[in-house]
């Protein structure tokens, strides 16, 4: 007998509550749609009134219509809130992605201009003076001492040397940036 009485019960409460949903789902609806979108609107109004199902036995009666406005205010708030972080986070992401991208740039960049600066190097080398530039090969490219190259090439040490600060000469004059038309004013009393 008493599960009759708790069916009829239970099908009271359902029948009242079906009839309080019905009564202020759509206005609720149209009232968050208007901050939120559609699809939105719906799963928060149906998310706050699961919640009222749920916790039906603590109230004494449903709640008021201005409770459920204040309820889907204060979550079209909180996903507005949320959705801003996530967008701020992406565009952050954005950001950082570019920027990744910019120094990756520069490094291929510096990388370049490292490659034909040490082209510009070579070609200047190869520029030298025939025996300055033997001279300068051997001391440079293959690593042979000052009297190793005097003897392998039939020089005194001094010519060497001499060969050596000539070609570094040469080549720190034309590989030096070019200074821009830089006047010198004197200015006579």
């Amino acid at each position: 007998m008493k599960s009759r009485q708790m069916k009829a019960d239970n099908s009271s409460v359902f029948v009242s509550f079906k009839l309080y949903y019905d009564a202020n789902v759509s206005h609720l609806i149209l009232f968050a749609n208007r901050f939120v979108p559609i699809d939105t609107a719906k799963d928060l109004i149906h998310d706050l009134f699961l919640e009222i199902w749920e916790n039906l036995d603590s109230f004494e009666k449903l709640p008021t219509r201005s409770y459920l406005f204040k309820a889907v205010k204060n979550r079209c708030i909180n996903y507005l809130k949320r959705e801003q972080v996530r967008e701020n986070y992406i565009s952050y992401i954005q950001v950082e992605n570019k920027l990744v991208g910019l120094e990756y740039y520069d490094s291929f960049e510096k990388l370049l201009v490292e490659k034909e600066g040490i082209q510009e190097i070579y070609n200047q080398i190869e520029a030298l003076p025939d025996k300055c530039k033997q001279i300068f090969k051997l001391a440079y490219f293959e690593d042979k001492k000052n009297a190793e190259i005097a003897i392998i090439l039939g020089l005194s040490v001094r010519t060497v040397e001499h060969q050596l600060y000539l070609g570094l000469k040469t080549l720190r004059d034309k590989l030096q940036p070019k200074r821009k038309n830089k006047r010198k004013f004197f200015i006579f009393f």
